[in-house]
């Protein structure tokens, strides 16, 4: 999977202009990220922290559970996609202001779903 993760993520930067700093984790493991190596765990933790923040709010609403957060500020956005199933892949990126909000979430979702695509080239284990 690293191997398709790293792939996916560099496509995903490539297409997404709006994407500055990104980092694809699952819970403490980082797959694949653009930021300093000081920094991955630090990123790892704020995400988790805006996970839980974003889905207390979303139960406090009654909504399902949360799968994207936007938090937009004077100098630009934070992002976060995560999957629905505990234990799934998760993405924090950093975003210019004004960034195409819409398109970064599509670019992320994408990035995730690619990520775990098993290669046409992988065996095929025969049991």
């Amino acid at each position: 999977m690293k191997d398709q993760a790293e792939k996916a993520f560099k496509e995903m930067l490539d297409i997404s202009t709006d994407i500055d700093k990104a980092i694809l984790f699952r819970g403490d493991e980082v797959i694949v990220s653009n930021f300093p190596e000081s920094l991955k765990a630090t990123m790892v933790g704020k995400a988790g922290e805006l996970a839980a923040l974003g889905a207390a709010r979303a139960t406090d609403m009654g909504s399902s559970p949360l799968t994207q957060l936007v938090a937009e500020t004077s100098g630009g956005s934070v992002f976060l996609v995560r999957e629905a199933a505990e234990g799934g892949l998760s993405l924090l990126a950093t975003g210019k202001k004004d960034s195409r909000i819409g398109l970064v979430f599509y670019d992320m979702k994408t990035c995730i779903r690619d990520a775990q695509e098993t290669s046409d080239e992988d065996p095929e284990v025969v049991g």
